[in-house]
């Protein structure tokens, strides 16, 4: 029996909406298994799960805060296809480039790149002053690591090769890192530069750098003392040599020689010509001829003056010609003792800071800043350099109980020295290299020669070797085996030529530059 229309009408409209629920109910099931409403692009899904190292910067914009949910996708955005990365993938990007650096023998430095990618990978390429083509290095496959100097090169350039997980690369710049050499010292002053009496060092060998000391005893910042040197002509003589500190000290002698104070600058002089005679005759007026000189002829290295520590002057007795040192010796406190030109050692002290302030050149106050006090004898020595030629350089000694020993400079005037020039003693050791060279000379037949240079290096030796006009080789010089040598030549020596080798105590050797002997 077949229904009316209008029932079979019906009875159609109640099955398609019977379809309709039942596909309404699946889709909702299917949505709250898959989380729909918070689905994004699967790219994003697999850069979140193929995340970049700690030293990477992720590409996935979940990472960086943004708020992925308003982003709508398709049934096609979400298909097991696009699962896999592109092939059209960005290669990584450098987003820090390494850095150049230098850094000293034996010593390591750090280099580090930073990029954005997915799933990086580094490999460093390395390539010093001896090699013409880069090489990648095992084991150094970190966005950081630290290279350490083998003491095989000068220069080493670098970059970083970054992968990602799709084989695309990216190359950083290159830096550069280079053997930082120990920066070379000059010194100039009295016999506190100089060590004592007898010694070569001072406070300046202690300093752990290549260095020239042409401190001398007795020295003088004015030049009312004719018997003893100056000390800004100290700095005048240097010509074939570039320090990159110049450290000076000086005074003290001034004070024992009575030398006039001078008046304290209130401005720079702008040359030395500024300067008259009565100027340099004080202590103020050769102290601005040297810091002139300082700012003339080497305006790019660090100046420095040292200030002598508290000195006490010890007065021993004489005996059959000699100095009698006993615990009863008297002593004369130089700090508040005014001498014959009327001022004391503490107002000469204000005076050199005072300049030292006007012409820009840093004070190592041992005087203001330390206790070193030379009236205590566990600082100061009781031999005499005269009475006993044997001591070493080390022992600092003098007669008058103004000079520290080792002691007392390796406890107040070197940790304040390093402390401001902001070195510390070095390991490694210096390189070999002739820092001045010898000259040629021209005498008059009778006066003496004296040869010498000046080179960096540890534990050092040294050989001269000659060739006399009209022989054709070079020979030993028997026992010329100093920096330095002193001869007085005969006529024969008329057209010699000299050089001196240097060895050190790696038996690596240089030789210096050939000069040529005029004897008139």
């Amino acid at each position: 029996m077949s229904l009316p229309v209008k029932s079979r009408r019906i009875s159609a409209i109640l099955l398609a909406v019977a379809v309709l629920l039942m596909m309404s109910v699946g889709c909702f099931t299917s949505c709250q298994r898959e989380d729909c409403g918070s689905r994004v692009p699967s790219v994003y899904k697999y850069g979140s799960n193929h995340g970049s190292s700690d030293e990477s910067e992720s590409e996935n914009p979940s990472a960086s805060g943004e708020d992925t949910s308003d982003e709508v996708s398709s049934q096609e955005e979400v298909s097991s296809e696009e699962t896999e990365p592109s092939s059209t993938t960005e290669p990584p990007k450098i987003t820090t480039q390494p850095k150049s650096a230098a850094v000293s023998k034996n010593s390591s430095v750090k280099i580090s790149v930073k990029a954005k990618g997915k799933g990086l990978k580094y490999q460093w390429y390395f390539k010093t002053d001896a090699e013409t083509d880069y090489s990648a290095r095992k084991g150094l496959t970190h966005a950081s690591e630290t290279v350490k100097h083998d003491g095989t090169w000068n220069e080493l350039r670098c970059y970083c090769l970054v992968t990602d997980s799709a084989g695309n690369t990216a190359a950083s710049d290159a830096a550069i890192i280079t053997l930082e050499k120990p920066m070379k010292l000059l010194a100039v002053g009295d016999s506190i530069c100089r060590g004592g009496r007898n010694s070569r060092k001072g406070f300046v060998g202690d300093l752990g750098l290549p260095y020239v000391n042409l401190g001398q005893n007795g020295a003088t910042l004015s030049t009312k003392e004719t018997a003893v040197t100056n000390i800004p002509e100290q700095l005048a003589g240097v010509s074939d040599y570039t320090p990159d500190i110049i450290i000076a000290d000086g005074g003290v002698n001034d004070y024992i020689y009575n030398a006039p104070l001078g008046k304290v600058p209130t401005a720079m002089a702008a040359s030395v010509n500024k300067l008259s005679d009565d100027d340099l005759a004080t202590a103020m007026g050769g102290l601005q001829k040297l810091f002139v000189l300082m700012r003339s002829n080497f305006p790019h290295a660090k100046r420095y003056f040292v200030i002598t520590h508290k000195t006490t002057q010890r007065v021993p007795k004489v005996e059959n010609g000699k100095y009698v040192y006993t615990d009863n010796d008297r002593y004369v406190d130089w700090t508040v003792t005014k001498n014959k030109a009327g001022y004391t050692q503490k107002e000469l002290h204000d005076a050199i800071v005072s300049c030292c302030k006007v012409y820009g050149v840093e004070v190592i106050d041992i005087y203001q800043n330390s206790a070193l006090n030379t009236a205590d004898l566990t600082y100061c020595s009781d031999t005499s350099y005269f009475d006993d030629p044997t001591v070493t350089d080390r022992e600092c000694v003098d007669i008058d109980g103004v000079h520290p020993l080792d002691k007392g400079y390796s406890e107040y005037y070197l940790p304040l020295i390093r402390k401001q020039i902001k070195t510390t003693p070095q390991a490694a050791a210096f390189p070999l290299e002739i820092l001045i060279q010898p000259t040629s000379k021209g005498i008059t037949l009778g006066d003496p020669l004296t040869v010498s240079l000046k080179a960096s290096g540890t534990k050092l030796s040294y050989q001269w070797f000659y060739q006399k006009a009209g022989q054709t080789s070079f020979s030993e010089w028997k026992g010329r085996t100093h920096e330095s040598e002193t001869v007085t030549p005969n006529a024969s020596w008329n057209g010699i030529q000299l050089y001196c080798v240097v060895t050190d105590s790696q038996g690596e050797t240089v030789k210096s530059n050939i000069i040529t002997v005029t004897v008139k």
